[in-house]
């Protein structure tokens, strides 16, 4: 027991110290900020059939936050396969962000699994333009499960056909004219 004098009174500051203790235990159930999430890569072939699902950590340069610029670098990065026999063009961009709050852990934990539904489409949604994507706050206990979904599709080979191909126009310089300003009198 520490007790602390003060002007000729004591000061018990047990009650501190058993606080600090207290909240060291729920420290996972308090929001905070993401610094990293799970990507998944997930290829379709020309059949509309998964080809291969690649993952990776991606750390964010901003909390909560991938920037305009990463999107872009992630999606022309990935946008081959390994072997770079086939490309892939972007067919969507699902995020997953669980921003329960610490009150809602009790109850998500113990409802059924129609209730369990309507909270995943909360948390999935789809980004429909290509810029900066935010992530809300998350207990810290559920960082691991936010995810970014990106659905890449096999690019299909075009062949050239005699109406794709695009004339080629050569200027001539050897004419060279002069513009001659005209003055306007008033």
């Amino acid at each position: 027991m520490n007790n602390l004098d003060i002007g000729g009174d004591t000061l018990n500051d047990d009650w501190i110290r058993e606080y600090e203790t207290t909240d060291k235990m729920y420290h996972d159930f308090y929001k905070d900020n993401l610094y990293y999430i799970n990507i998944h890569y997930v290829y379709i072939n020309k059949n509309s059939e998964i080809d291969k699902i690649n993952n990776e950590s991606f750390i964010m340069s901003q909390p909560n936050c991938i920037t305009r610029e990463e999107i872009l670098g992630i999606l022309k990065k990935n946008a081959m396969n390994n072997i770079g026999t086939k490309q892939y063009s972007l067919l969507s961009i699902l995020k997953y962000n669980i921003f329960l709050n610490e009150e809602e852990i009790s109850s998500f934990l113990k409802c059924d699994s129609s209730y369990l539904d309507n909270y995943n489409e909360a948390f999935l949604t789809s980004i429909k333009n290509i810029d900066a994507i935010y992530f809300d706050k998350t207990i810290h206990m559920f960082h691991d499960l936010n995810d970014l979904f990106i659905l890449f599709y096999e690019k299909k080979n075009e062949e050239k056909s005699s109406h794709n191909i695009t004339k080629k126009i050569y200027l001539n310089h050897s004419h060279h004219r002069k513009t001659i300003r005209k003055q306007y009198k008033d």
